[in-house]
């Protein structure tokens, strides 16, 4: 189905999302410039957790590494989604690996779209309420590294929506989001069993395991909501970029 066809059936999740390869030059240099700016921008971020500037924060040292954190895993899965993103870009334009590429650079996107959100919202809420979100909460970070993982997450997760083409939001997606919440519950229980305590002093202040169910009901239905405005807006901002001059048949 072309990105027309995706938009006038009002964008069925069911549907797989165009291949992104016969975009007009100034549209595919605008989205690629993005995708790949943004794909540099997060791995920097990244690779940062493994330089010494990172190792007096006590996610550097012990069992999971800076995985512990949600944030890191879904900053992590954002990057390599990006990846995915610029590896579909630059496939050979009607092959099999393009139109694969796409799907899974599609699917990941739409699956950690709730997902980077959720981080962002949750982080600033309980910041504000405790002021404890994480271990060592008061160490000395670079201001440049709150603003990636707890706000440029978010933005670039928006901009991947507006841009992408387009998001399907599909089954699959909402299949990946739903196995990432259970995945990540699974990993904090793991962590507390093999540290004695969460990464995160506000979740062991809950009584258990009533507290740690109902923050994980109530984050599991942000990330639903969440997921459900994105699939919500998907084919009305499709429908919008096509009339701003945005190809049919991509």
């Amino acid at each position: 189905m072309d990105a027309g066809g995706w938009a006038e059936s009002g964008g069925r999740p069911t549907d797989d999302p165009p291949c992104p390869s016969s975009l007009s030059s100034p549209l595919a240099d605008l989205v690629f410039a993005f995708h790949s700016a943004a794909f540099l921008w997060f791995t920097r971020v990244w690779l940062w957790h493994a330089t010494p500037a990172a190792a007096a924060l006590p996610g550097s040292a012990g069992f999971g590494w800076f995985f512990r954190y949600l944030t890191f895993c879904s900053f992590t899965a954002q990057t390599g989604a990006l990846g995915l993103c610029c590896a579909a870009h630059v496939a050979p334009a009607g092959g099999k690996a393009k139109a694969k590429l796409a799907r899974a650079a599609d699917d990941a996107s739409c699956a950690l779209f709730g997902l980077a959100n959720v981080v962002t919202l949750m982080y600033h809420a309980i910041e504000a309420s405790t002021g404890g979100v994480v271990e060592g909460g008061h160490l000395a970070r670079p201001p440049w590294l709150g603003f990636a993982v707890h706000a440029g997450n978010a933005a670039t997760a928006w901009a991947d929506l507006a841009l992408g083409h387009p998001r399907t939001f599909s089954p699959r997606a909402a299949a990946a989001s739903a196995g990432t919440v259970a995945a990540y519950c699974a990993w904090l229980l793991v962590l507390r069993g093999v540290h004695g305590a969460f990464p995160y002093p506000f979740l062991n202040a809950l009584p258990m395991p009533a507290g740690f169910v109902g923050l994980v009901a109530g984050g599991a239905a942000l990330f639903w909501a969440l997921f459900q405005v994105g699939r919500r807006l998907s084919a009305p901002l499709l429908r919008v970029k096509m009339r701003a001059g945005w190809p049919a048949d991509a």
